[in-house]
């Protein structure tokens, strides 16, 4: 069984070609590396979605998960920092690196 990891990501004011591609090549990476990728933006599947109505889909995928990918501009985003919140309050493994889930992967997702 694969681990599921939620990726965590800037949505919001983001040009919409530029963050579906940036979404995509993390889950592609991910997707690589063995892992099931659960990309947000498809979570949401609606980019006219209100912030609140988003956040409460991609809130019910994310504690479905074995751990959150967080992307380098996650800490400009309010949203991906309300789900580092959530993610640490649930004990729910957090990486800012593919090799870092890498060695989850090899270490805590094997318990």
């Amino acid at each position: 069984m694969k681990n599921k990891i939620y990726i965590a990501g800037k949505v919001t004011g983001e040009d919409l070609a530029k963050c579906t591609m940036k979404f995509g090549i993390a889950q592609m990476e991910l997707e690589k590396a063995g892992f099931e990728a659960i990309n947000p933006l498809e979570v949401v599947g609606d980019w006219k979605a209100t912030w609140e109505a988003a956040m409460k889909k991609c809130i019910k995928a994310l504690v479905d998960c074995d751990a959150v990918y967080f992307l380098p501009d996650a800490r400009q985003s309010p949203g991906a920092m309300y789900e580092l919140e959530i993610a640490n309050k649930l004990n729910i493994p957090t990486a800012e690196t593919l090799e870092t889930l890498l060695i989850y992967k090899k270490s805590i997702f094997q318990k």
